[in-house]
């Protein structure tokens, strides 16, 4: 598998991600651990953004917001690594904010800030600051779990508050693959649905998951069901409580979720990592299947889903007046700074040099170019290198004779293939 390189604006902290769950009440609990998002980087989502045209403001001095911040785990995390940039958090929880304040106190962060308020009642005036006023909007595993009403108000703030060429992240859970999901829910709610009790809730529904896994029925159906249980028995308490043992969880279609931003003057982007939207080693039936449907973006995503049975989307909105190109532009990526933590192995086949990540995914090119490229990447890991110094230690380390403007145009070309094949 591939092994790409991320594109950035400023750098990116790289990070474990999961879906956060719903705010208040027993959020107070069953307390849910911040994290940090690597897909909500603001560095991340400006190269994504540079790559389809537009031009959202720098990451390294933007203002971001962030709907839903819980504790601040993922919002203190980026005021730490963007300390030109200032950040504030909304949650409707008092202690996650509360405790949120507490870390960026005795983390000395002053660019940051979390305030208590429900997020259908963000305000229409300058409290959070004037129309348009930030950069970059987040929103991560949200979504699905607030009530209609909740969910018009988020897409609302985001339409008003999002800078002209800014970009905003939502987070939600998606159909077809979430009907598992729902399969799961429906039966530990039917379990668990005359005790009150949050603590006697959960153990009433893991020891209902520990019964079905036990139980070796040897339907197909039954397997899938047993394997879907198993992952959830993983889940943290949290987790499992606040996200499938939660009253509302609603998971949307594509199209679904893309009609509700429609109705807010919000286009979509792309989805935050850009190769979910690819498609490779295919039969030619999808392709040709592919190449019959409608020339709609929205369209292709969405069958895309069906292929991948996908359960979970990460997508970016604009405005829909924005100057979005879909045709990428691997010119863009001379601006950008580009990471990799990929290391040459050492047993090397004969046709090139295999280039390999932590996670396993691989490379193999013959180009004295490229593979001087990885080897300056492999180098520079955790820090990412501006295009230019790129370039320019390949070159040297390549010893190669073409001319730095071919060499140049083929680098972009490289990059932005591994980008997208990752």
């Amino acid at each position: 598998m591939p092994a790409g390189p991320a594109l950035i604006g400023d750098g990116e902290e790289r990070v474990p991600a999961g879906p956060a769950p719903p705010r208040g009440g027993a959020y107070d609990l069953f307390e849910y651990p911040g994290y940090a998002y690597p897909a909500t980087h603001p560095a991340r989502l400006e190269a994504i953004a540079r790559l389809f045209g537009l031009r959202p403001g720098a990451a390294a001095r933007s203002r971001v917001l962030e709907l839903g911040c819980g504790d601040g785990g993922n919002l203190l995390s980026l005021a730490q690594a963007l300390p030109g940039a200032r950040l504030v958090g909304i949650d409707a929880a008092p202690s996650a904010v509360e405790r949120g304040m507490r870390l960026a106190r005795a983390a000395g962060l002053e660019n940051v800030e979390l305030r208590c308020m429900d997020l259908k009642e963000l305000p229409e005036g300058g409290e959070l600051g004037e129309a348009g006023s930030f950069d970059y909007i987040l929103s991560h595993g949200v979504y699905s779990w607030i009530p209609p009403r909740v969910r018009v108000a988020v897409l609302a703030g985001v339409q008003r508050y999002l800078a002209p060429m800014g970009v905003a992240y939502v987070s939600y859970n998606a159909y077809p693959g979430s009907y598992l999901r729902d399969m799961a829910r429906d039966i530990l709610g039917y379990h668990v649905r005359d005790i009150e009790d949050p603590q006697r809730k959960l153990a009433a529904a893991q020891e209902l998951m520990q019964t079905i896994v036990a139980i070796e029925e040897p339907s197909p159906y039954a397997q899938v069901l047993r394997e879907h249980m198993d992952r959830m028995l993983r889940y943290s308490t949290a987790l499992l409580f606040h996200d499938d043992l939660a009253e509302i969880s609603t998971p949307f279609y594509f199209h679904e979720f893309m009609e509700h931003a429609g109705h807010h003057r919000l286009a979509f982007l792309a989805e935050a990592d850009l190769f979910e939207s690819q498609m490779r080693d295919v039969p030619d039936s999808a392709g040709r299947l592919m190449e019959g449907l409608p020339d709609d973006v929205l369209v292709r995503e969405q069958y895309l889903d069906f292929f991948k049975n996908r359960m979970f989307r990460q997508t970016l909105l604009c405005h829909v007046d924005a100057p979005l190109r879909r045709e990428l532009d691997d010119v863009a990526i001379e601006v950008l700074s580009i990471s990799s933590p990929a290391r040459a192995e050492a047993q090397q086949a004969v046709e090139g040099e295999t280039f390999t990540t932590p996670e396993g995914y691989t490379v193999t090119t013959s180009e004295p170019l490229v593979q001087a490229a990885m080897r300056a990447l492999g180098e520079a890991w955790p820090r990412a290198l501006d295009f230019p110094t790129l370039l320019e230690r390949a070159l040297q380390a390549a010893g190669s004779e073409a001319r730095p403007e071919l060499a140049q145009a083929r680098l972009r070309v490289v990059l932005m293939q591994a980008y997208l094949a990752r």
